[in-house]
């Protein structure tokens, strides 16, 4: 009878408990933070930005005031050399060195004014029945540009001071960068416009 009484006496106590509640109880306090995970490894550098048109160098117009003299093959060269110690080892591995010339030395009806364009130039022009083909080109070296004429017909004794060459430094990632907006090098236009040129 005792537990009998015991027994009645939990059930009471539960159904006191369950009528208690509602259907949704209250939530209870938020219990304490848990401990700080551990950090993970750091993830990787990004890549290198591309290089901008600031580290494009160019030079000044050049104007040789005088030219060497030198015979290839019985034909005579005129070369002129211009000095430019930006021109590295690593220029010339990566990277690329373009040279314009404004060629005023010539009459207009020849060559216009201060047309540019890049070396090599090759200008045609006629005098009576004689056709004449002079060559401008260039060659590049650590620390040099050498501008070199030639005329197929050895016609000159020596070379006008009026001509002006400008060579422009273009390194590797820049180069790189330009092939890839499509930026036509051999136009001087494009390259000034897209370096930030000033004359």
């Amino acid at each position: 009878m005792k537990k009998i009484n015991n027994l009645l006496l939990v059930l009471t106590a539960a159904a006191l408990l369950l009528s208690s509640c509602g259907k949704n109880g209250d939530p209870g306090p938020q219990g304490p933070a848990g401990p700080t995970g551990a950090t993970g490894p750091a993830g990787p550098t990004g890549a290198t930005g591309a290089t901008g048109t600031a580290n494009v160098i160019y030079s000044a117009w050049v104007t040789p005031a005088t030219y060497t003299k030198d015979t290839v093959f019985s034909t005579y060269h005129f070369y002129a050399d211009i000095a430019a110690s930006k021109i590295t080892q690593d220029v010339l591995d990566k990277g690329t060195v373009i040279v314009y010339g404004k060629l005023d030395g010539y009459t207009t009806t020849i060559w216009p004014a201060a047309q540019v364009s890049a070396l090599p130039i090759v200008v045609t022009y006629t005098e009576g029945s004689t056709v004449y083909s002079d060559t401008w080109s260039s060659l590049v070296t650590l620390g040099n540009v050498r501008i070199d004429f030639v005329d197929n017909m050895n016609l000159y004794g020596s070379i006008s001071n009026l001509h002006q060459f400008r060579y422009v430094i273009i390194p590797g990632a820049v180069l790189t960068a330009a092939i890839k907006n499509h930026v036509n090098l051999k136009d001087y236009g494009q390259v000034k416009a897209a370096f930030n040129l000033r004359d």
